[in-house]
């Protein structure tokens, strides 16, 4: 009786272990199944990204330079991350581009305009 019971569980963890190589499978494969012909490669289309640089003084003069202001000091890490920035990377690079800052320190666009408007304005 214990050794079917074993047989019985050690063939359903065998397909329980097939199906979920099965699924991981579906998740990472890169190609695309079209009915019964050959599969396609999907690819990323060719354009290139559109970057977009923001200048402090085009948001400043808008209502919302203020909210943006109080809901990115009220973060608890903005203290640690403006020091850090005031201290080890505007230093360096003291015309570093909001998104430079932003990309650097891993931080939204908003939270390193209000960085960069605090240094350059003390």
């Amino acid at each position: 009786m214990l050794r079917a019971q074993n047989t019985i569980a050690c063939v359903h963890a065998g397909i329980l272990g097939r199906d979920t190589a099965l699924r991981q499978r579906r998740l990472t494969d890169k190609t695309e199944d079209e009915g019964n012909g050959p599969k396609k490669t999907l690819s990323l289309p060719e354009r290139p990204a559109v970057t977009i640089d923001f200048d402090i003084r085009d948001f400043k003069g808008t209502q919302f330079w203020d909210v943006l202001v109080e809901s990115v000091k009220r973060n608890p890490l903005f203290a640690n991350i403006s020091g850090y920035a005031k201290t080890k990377v505007l230093p360096k690079a003291p015309n570093i581009s909001v998104r430079e800052l932003a990309s650097k320190l891993s931080i939204s666009i908003g939270e390193a305009m209000v960085i960069l408007d605090d240094f350059r304005s003390t």
